[in-house]
């Protein structure tokens, strides 16, 4: 990322800012940047940004008129597209479990390709949207991503050909195979060994006449957080796909479908102090912004996001020491860390910064005990 990009957070511009904590703030010209970013390492793949880390209409608007389309998993996802007269055919419904009313609103708007990952779920495009393209959600190994799929998603790889082939005896286009390796992935070679399972599968549909049309690579890549473990960029991810694709009997048009990848290092979350208080174990913070009304994903589920967080005020001594950061919420998950190294004297009305908190985190906010969403702001 350009250095220009790396500053446009600094403490000097943020304290010049009016807006009353917590609030959301996003670079749109991150946004910008990460997208030809995509476009670069993958040049003649079609990305598709997975809306739902960020459903923003200014995120979209942004997105649309640089040329993305979106991978969209509701008709309430589509009721935001069509606000902003996104063409149907940079549309794809790209969650493989469905309700049928909900294809019907799809395929009433124009849209003709849906994911599906079992034959009843093929039965219903059948008849909600007769014609249309699909393409087949396989199961692929997730192992080492914070967030798993393969649990709730994805057909068995010994299956793909009779239900594609059962999508063509029900009208049906059978267009591609799709595939997630989970959210924010921490094997390079994840996406590649996907492609490697794929070989076979390609070669017997081959076989009983049916040639699809594209790969859907999915989401999974990932943002450098707190708590990453691994140091790999898109260039690497790329690098080692676009090798491993090459080596298929044909090659299929790629889909891409980023959305953590595309706006998590785009935007921060800004919140005050409301209270230090000492306990037994830890010297807590409790802020106006906590684990349900902005930073969801830093509470702990298959696994939990940390996120890099400093203090606005550069007038501190340089001395630091460990804090627990708790949310302003009555509930005790209401935890976003117990290892936040912060300035020694930091106090009430003093100001955090978390880094990376661009996905998700708005869209999963709720109002729980009353505290209401962060207003959202864009630079």
């Amino acid at each position: 990322m350009s250095e220009s990009l790396r500053h446009e957070f600094r403490n000097e511009f943020l304290e010049t800012l009016p807006y009353e904590t917590p609030f959301f703030l996003y670079s749109l010209k991150r946004i910008e940047y990460n997208f030809h970013e995509f476009q670069r390492y993958f040049s003649d793949a079609s990305v598709h940004y997975a809306m739902k880390a960020n459903s923003e209409p200014e995120v979209l608007r942004l997105l649309l008129n640089l040329g993305c389309g979106f991978e969209v998993a509701s008709g309430y996802e589509l009721s935001m597209l069509k606000d902003l007269s996104v063409p149907p055919e940079s549309i794809i419904y790209g969650t493989s479990v469905k309700p049928i009313s909900h294809i019907k609103d799809f395929f009433d708007y124009g849209v003709d390709r849906f994911a599906f990952d079992s034959f009843p779920e093929l039965e219903k495009i059948a008849a909600a949207a007769p014609g249309s393209r699909v393409y087949a959600r396989v199961r692929v190994s997730d192992a080492g991503s914070i967030f798993r799929f393969s649990e709730k998603f994805g057909a068995e790889k010994e299956d793909l050909v009779s239900l594609l082939q059962r999508a063509q005896e029900l009208g049906l286009r059978p267009y591609g195979i799709s595939f997630h390796v989970g959210s924010q992935a921490s094997n390079l070679m994840a996406w590649a060994n996907a492609l490697d399972m794929l070989h076979p599968v390609l070669e017997h549909l081959k076989q009983v006449g049916i040639k699809i049309e594209v790969i859907n690579l999915g989401g999974g890549y990932p943002c450098k957080y707190l708590s990453s473990q691994h140091e790999f960029d898109l260039k690497e991810i790329a690098y080692h796909t676009m090798e491993r694709y090459k080596k298929l009997p044909y090659q299929p048009k790629l889909i891409l479908e980023p959305g953590r990848g595309l706006v998590a290092d785009t935007g921060i979350v800004v919140a005050s102090v409301i209270a230090r208080v000492e306990r037994r174990e830890n010297t807590w913070l409790f802020l106006d912004a906590g684990v349900y009304n902005a930073l969801f994903e830093s509470m702990a589920y298959q696994g939990s996001i940390r996120y890099a967080v400093t203090s606005m005020r550069s007038a501190y001594d340089s001395e630091e020491t460990m804090f627990a950061l708790a949310g302003p919420t009555g509930d005790s998950a209401d935890v976003i860390t117990r290892e936040a190294m912060l300035p020694k004297g930091i106090t009430v009305g003093d100001k955090l910064i978390f880094h990376d908190a661009g996905a998700y985190n708005i869209v999963t906010a709720v109002p729980f005990n009353g505290f209401p969403k962060p207003s959202v702001y864009f630079i």
